[in-house]
């Protein structure tokens, strides 16, 4: 297995031992990595990898504890397993982390200051892993768990699905404000499979058969259109993530949909066929049917590779992202981008 990275640098969060932006695949030392990687998620400024043994690697910026390792080391420049049991799901907002196995517990780390850790009322620090109390609720299991910039979403084996954090602008239903443990989302008409989390959004999918979805969130202001150009139906999903202000769903045919801010070209090209996708902050990446990792969007820190143009965008429609081939997973985080090949 090899590991490419580039784009956002500046707390050694790309693993590479350095601070360097980077605007073209550079290979990450994976050597110490127990297993292939599964999952890749990235807070403001640190990395979060999963691998299939259930084992997590952490890089970036700790001085709160966000890598779940000890503060002492306040940056990691490259790839270190904290001590936790087996995990099966990985999150991160903008200053914590959230790594959860489906029968529970949840663990948080790093720093929270509107309720995203989830551990009540004030508690905005956690320098080491620590448990949110009687989460998931008995007799359930956890499928699916979403984060962006300042909230957290958990969906469960029974459909329900519970959140924390900023829910300022609506993101986790009503009442309006901050919420410091999880709560129930009540307003939801449908069992819920998949949940993605925007800046100031949740969207919620159903049975991709059924193509049920609610977009949550936005109630104070919805500057690029995302609610009116919600879709009241999406069939046949594989795959749905969600960039800062954009939701994004892989179709059982290859094509790619999706709607919301485009004012950094972030909207995808049409006829693409796409095999996977990865969302980040304010950009994309695809792995193509054909084998090739596309990136688009905004390349602010080098995360979209060359060229840009003056305002950091990717020129024309996209930037080929060059590495071996064999491509086995793709991952984008904070204006970072990610290639794990065979």
């Amino acid at each position: 297995m090899h590991v490419y990275a580039l784009g956002s640098n500046g707390s050694s969060q790309l693993g590479l031992g350095h601070d360097d932006d980077l605007s073209l695949p550079s290979l990450v030392d994976t050597s110490k990595l127990d297993a292939p990687i599964i999952s890749i998620k990235a807070g403001g400024n640190h990395t979060l990898v999963l691998t299939r043994s259930g084992t997590i690697y952490a890089t970036g910026q700790n001085e709160d504890g966000r890598c779940a390792l000890p503060v002492e080391t306040s940056s990691i420049n490259s790839f270190v397993s904290p001590t936790l049991p087996k995990i099966d799901f990985i999150g991160s907002t903008w200053d914590a982390s959230m790594f959860a196995s489906a029968l529970g517990p949840v663990y948080v780390c790093g720093s929270g200051a509107k309720g995203e850790l989830g551990l009540g009322k004030n508690m905005t620090k956690a320098h080491s892993p620590r448990t949110i109390k009687d989460f998931p609720p008995t007799g359930t299991q956890i499928v699916d768990l979403a984060a962006c910039m300042g909230h957290v979403v958990v969906v469960l084996s029974n459909g329900d699905v519970y959140g924390w954090g900023n829910g300022q602008n609506g993101q986790l239903g009503s009442p309006l404000g901050i919420v410091w443990q999880p709560r129930k989302f009540d307003d939801v008409s449908f069992p819920v499979a998949r949940a993605v989390c925007g800046k100031d959004f949740t969207c919620l999918f159903g049975d991709p058969a059924d193509g049920e979805l609610q977009l949550i969130g936005l109630a104070k202001r919805d500057r690029f259109n995302i609610k009116s150009t919600t879709p009241q139906i999406l069939r046949d999903w594989s795959d749905v993530q969600a960039t800062w202000g954009g939701v994004y769903a892989l179709l059982s045919n290859n094509s790619l949909v999706a709607w919301g801010r485009d004012d950094h070209g972030q909207l995808p090209p049409a006829d693409m066929s796409v095999a996977a996708m990865a969302a980040g902050s304010e950009h994309m990446l695809v792995l193509t049917t054909s084998g090739k990792v596309l990136a688009w969007g905004w390349g602010e820190h080098g995360n979209c590779g060359l060229p840009t143009d003056e305002q950091r965008d990717v020129k024309g429609r996209w930037n080929e992202l060059e590495t071996e081939s064999n491509v086995q997973h793709i991952g984008a985080g904070c204006a970072t981008s990610w290639i794990v090949t065979s």
